[in-house]
């Protein structure tokens, strides 16, 4: 039998999430207008109600653990203010839901033998989520995005953020509390300023959005905001298929294993610099991440292993 297939774009929003998973991990819960909520794993509502109740989403951390976020950094919970029990948590998604999907038609369940089918193909769905933004509902035009988590200081307090960068350039700052756009060209001094910010020397509360209210001790480690600057950029340059800093870099890597001399080695290090730090691993494989390029920028006398 010849196999087709298609698409369809199904639409939906971000809330905050907890995941349990050895640790405590903060993600962005992806909700969809057709009832199926990604953590970690695409489920339907029965699902979600699952994964609640054997502590695989969570909605709350204990004092004294430590939550990682993406891309940002792991901090211990100091204390906190939980918004949300297991019963009001499902409720709140099943809500997001109900507000994307009014009159919640075509809500999609997964079927005992769509299950039965993916256990035995060993797959398991967890779609990316694209950003976008409507620029006009004539014809329904949309511009892409890409983002990430960080925390921002308003009025003196400090909120937990998604930032995105789409492809027209323009920057959104999303919060349940707020909605903030800018334009790239004016993110930088946020960055330098301290607006948008990583970690802090001394115990800080975080709002979490909708979700709680934190207590965070100084990160166990953390990205440093020049190098989420950095990596916006990087995105940005993405979205408008121009070479990211990662591309450039391996580029002259491969250049210096080409034709090795002092000049391409710098020309090396300086594309390498300009990697956010966070992101230099992904130049190579999940074993050898960055090590031949550490080598010969800053070892060059040592020999590459083969």
């Amino acid at each position: 039998m010849q196999k087709i297939s298609r698409q369809r774009t199904i639409e939906g929003t971000r809330i905050p999430g907890i995941i349990k998973n050895m640790q405590y991990y903060y993600i962005n819960l992806d909700v969809y207008e057709d009832g199926m909520i990604n953590c970690w794993e695409l489920v339907d509502l029965k699902g979600l109600k699952e994964k609640i109740e054997i502590n695989w989403l969570v909605p709350n951390v204990p004092n004294g653990e430590i939550l990682s976020i993406f891309g940002l950094g792991a901090y211990k919970v100091r204390s906190a203010s939980w918004n949300y029990d297991k019963k009001s948590y499902y409720m709140q998604i099943k809500n997001t839901i109900e507000k994307l999907n009014p009159k919640m038609s075509n809500i999609y369940t997964i079927s005992k033998h769509e299950n039965e089918l993916l256990k035995k193909r060993k797959v398991t769905y967890s779609p990316e989520a694209k950003d976008f933004y409507v620029k006009s509902e004539m014809f329904y035009q949309t511009i892409d995005g890409k983002g990430f988590t960080i925390f921002m200081k308003h009025k003196d307090i400090s909120y937990l953020v998604n930032l995105v960068v789409y492809k027209d350039g323009r920057v959104t700052c999303y919060n349940s509390s707020f909605e903030f756009n800018y334009d790239l060209s004016e993110l930088e001094p946020l960055f330098r300023n301290g607006t948008f910010f990583t970690d802090f020397n001394t115990p800080t509360e975080i709002v979490l959005d909708n979700f709680a209210k934190v207590t965070l001790e100084k990160g166990l480690y953390a990205t440093e905001q020049e190098e989420k600057y950095k990596e916006l950029i990087d995105l940005y340059s993405e979205l408008n298929d121009k070479k990211t800093s990662l591309e450039k870099c391996r580029e002259a890597y491969y250049r210096y294993l080409e034709y090795p001399s002092d000049y391409s080695r710098e020309k090396l290090k300086e594309l390498y610099e300009l990697i956010p730090e966070h992101e230099r691993r992904y130049l190579g494989d999940m074993d050898s991440k960055d090590s031949d390029y550490v080598r010969i920028i800053y070892r060059p006398e040592d020999k590459r292993e083969v």
